[in-house]
């Protein structure tokens, strides 16, 4: 019994301290103000800090949608755009809060959880604005502007299920789909 008990004790250790990164670089004002200013770079240097890696959740969830929904902003209609800028904000300033870019290390796991919970927080805290945004074009553009490996993570799931059931009438998965052909939606092209 206490051998199996110290064996498991030693994987979880083992396991979260494997994906520890210590701060290459040292905290940056200007990165903070980039937070403040719900300016994507944000990301960017908070990687450039804790280099987690393209796989985890700074770049591959926080930066890509963050360039990819603001570059595609005038796709959206007036609600579309607000709902894109009050997400952005309200991403930006809970990771803030959360003071983690303040660390000395940062589990990249624990950081990537931390994102996930965010983000469906997010959604959440908007979900009046999200069920008067999320239609027709709008739709087809944010359903567009996902990656299609991302539409079928449980974590983004479970968040789109969460806040469609603040819908009214509520909206299940399947009234989330885009009704129209794709590619319609287009992208600024970065400088």
């Amino acid at each position: 019994m206490i051998s199996s008990v110290l064996l498991i004790s030693l994987y979880f250790l083992r396991f979260s301290s494997a994906h520890v990164v210590h701060a290459k670089t040292a905290i940056n004002e200007t990165c903070i103000n980039y937070g403040r200013n719900y300016d994507c770079r944000f990301y960017q240097c908070y990687e450039e800090r804790f280099p987690c890696g393209p796989s985890y959740w700074m770049l591959k969830w926080g930066y890509k949608y963050c360039d990819r929904m603001q570059r595609a902003a005038f796709n959206f209609d007036k609600t579309g755009q607000e709902l894109i800028k009050k997400l952005s904000q309200c991403l930006t300033n809970k990771l803030l809060r959360h003071g983690l870019y303040k660390f000395h290390d940062i589990n990249c796991e624990v950081l990537r959880s931390t994102g996930q919970r965010i983000v469906q927080e997010c959604y959440m805290t908007n979900a009046k604005l999200f069920c008067q945004a999320y239609h027709g074009r709008n739709r087809d553009c944010f359903f567009q502007l996902t990656d299609s490996d991302d539409r079928h993570d449980l974590n983004v799931i479970r968040t789109m299920t969460s806040v469609g059931q603040k819908c009214s009438p509520k909206k299940k998965l399947s009234d989330m789909k885009p009704n129209k052909k794709m590619n319609q939606c287009l992208l600024t092209p970065t400088l």
